[in-house]
């Protein structure tokens, strides 16, 4: 595969005669999973990944770096959004020159303000949170974040980030225009039951609600006809249900598992916008 140096080269590193697009739930840092995926992107036919967060993004951590060889190494080119376990800090300072200016900046924090999915290591891309892009004629849009359950037991700046949940700025950032597949980190409201973590402060469960709203607010502003997510290391497939007054659009919903479990792959075809889960090779000879 060529050399990929710019934004607008994801495109051309996408090949041309391959329209599916291999689902990877969260790999958090781990560089086996990583080479595995690509594997699987490889003999399926697929022409990217498409990450659902938790990738383990962490500039200077040996952990993340290794995991960043994997994917450049695998020759498919990757799209993540951000997931709780993103060096955040880091991919908001990336962020901020894509805002449109402006001194001081309105939101130093902020994990929205590039439209595209922008590069920042070889073969992987982030989409930050309001990007769009289109592939096969199909438009995807990307918002990332999700609440950490144990952030109080995380440094600062460190391991937890103040602006890990959806803001109302990310929401403005990705708009109400059409989409197709949005792809987010955390799932939409009313759509998957969980059981809460024994990481979680009691009184905290709110935080992670909140959140799940702001997703379920993008799915139903855009009409996404399929929302993909993962956090929660569950694969499901669900419908958006309907809430008082709301009439949402038939939306789909495809939750992935995480790190090597069965459910943690599948592949998308743009063309059908049909999602079947694939098994993850077993572990790759050296």
């Amino acid at each position: 595969m060529p050399a990929v140096t710019d934004v607008s080269d994801l495109a051309a590193a996408v090949p041309r005669d391959s329209s599916l697009v291999l689902l990877c739930g969260d790999v958090h840092g781990n560089a086996e999973v990583a080479a595995r995926a690509s594997a699987t992107a490889v003999s399926g036919g697929c022409g990217v990944v498409l990450q659902v967060g938790d990738l383990g993004w962490r500039p200077g951590d040996e952990r993340s770096a290794e995991m960043c060889a994997a994917v450049s190494d695998g020759g498919v080119p990757w799209v993540f959004v951000d997931g709780n376990h993103e060096h955040l800090g880091d991919l908001a300072a990336r962020a901020a020159p894509h805002r449109g200016g402006g001194s001081p900046d309105p939101d130093p924090d902020g994990l929205w303000g590039p439209a595209a999915p922008l590069q920042i290591a070889p073969l992987l891309w982030w989409a930050a949170r309001g990007a769009r892009w289109r592939w096969a004629d199909v438009a995807f849009g990307a918002l990332g974040g999700a609440w950490s359950p144990g952030w109080h037991y995380r440094r600062r700046g460190l391991h937890w980030f103040v602006r890990e949940t959806i803001s109302r700025r990310d929401l403005a950032a990705l708009g109400d225009e059409p989409l197709d597949v949005l792809v987010s980190h955390d799932v939409p409201s009313g759509v998957l039951t969980v059981e809460g973590s024994n990481f979680a402060r009691t009184g905290d469960s709110h935080i992670g609600a909140a959140n799940a709203v702001q997703v379920r607010t993008a799915a139903l502003r855009t009409g996404a006809r399929i929302v993909v997510h993962g956090h929660w290391h569950h694969r499901h497939t669900s419908e958006l249900a309907a809430s008082g007054d709301e009439r949402p659009p038939p939306t789909r919903v495809e939750g992935l598992a995480a790190n090597a479990e069965p459910g943690s792959l599948a592949v998308l075809d743009p063309a059908t916008l049909s999602v079947e889960t694939v098994r993850m090779p077993a572990a790759l000879q050296a």
